[in-house]
């Protein structure tokens, strides 16, 4: 990522750079002709009028201005998406699976299926990471990990998804919180599988990682 940050940074320069030359050297084969057509006309004793001069110099003077603005513009653009911040690729991306420092990454397969799960077993009350009934704790990173036990780990958000607690983690809300103990009251948890919910918890982690002015705003965003 960072390489291709400095890539796009130098060819930004190098295009300035263009932009800036072209402005004030003319180009060699236009010198020379100049110089021919210039001593041709002497030669003939017909020096050019003020006005025709004039005219000459008011034409050179613009098409140098916009080579210049040109240059100018489109390296301002290269120069702006290089320095904008850079969305992390899929594999640079690391989800921390547990406490004890193992991680994972996801597959663009991955990612569409874990975001289409999300969507339609969570989005309704955790749109964009906030969180619809308790907008204190929603599901960006500092929030996660201030939750007892942690859940700022695949781990940690599985363990929720199949038996949810309180914050504190002292007692049961699985009567209030969609989730596999409460399969029963909660018909989108009925054909849950574990892996389902291995998914959803990465992409939770992922947006946090990837998004993270984002996750967690809610409808202030999404």
């Amino acid at each position: 990522m960072a390489g291709r940050k400095v890539a796009c940074s130098v060819a930004a320069a190098c295009v300035v750079g263009l932009g800036l030359r072209a402005s004030f050297v003319a180009p060699s084969g236009l010198s020379s002709l100049s110089s021919r057509g210039a001593a041709e006309v002497q030669l003939r004793g017909a020096p050019l009028s003020g006005v025709e001069s004039l005219e000459q110099e008011a034409t050179s003077a613009w098409s140098s201005a916009v080579r210049f603005f040109g240059g100018a513009v489109l390296g301002a653009v290269l120069i702006a998406g290089a320095a904008g911040p850079a969305r992390a690729d899929l594999e640079d991306t690391l989800i921390p699976v547990d406490g004890k420092g193992k991680t994972a990454t996801l597959t663009k397969e991955q990612l569409v299926r874990a975001k289409r799960l999300f969507n339609n077993a969570c989005a309704i009350c955790h749109v964009g990471g906030g969180n619809r009934t308790n907008q204190n704790v929603g599901l960006g990173m500092e929030e996660l990990q201030g939750g007892l036990p942690t859940r700022a780990t695949v781990e940690g958000i599985v363990n929720f998804l199949n038996a949810p607690v309180t914050y504190d983690g002292l007692k049961d809300v699985s009567e209030t919180h969609p989730s596999i103990k409460s399969a029963d009251l909660f018909p989108k948890m009925r054909s849950m599988k574990q892996q389902d919910l291995v998914d959803i918890s990465m992409y939770i982690l992922y947006q946090n990682f990837t998004i993270p002015e984002k996750w967690g705003g809610g409808k202030q965003y999404y």
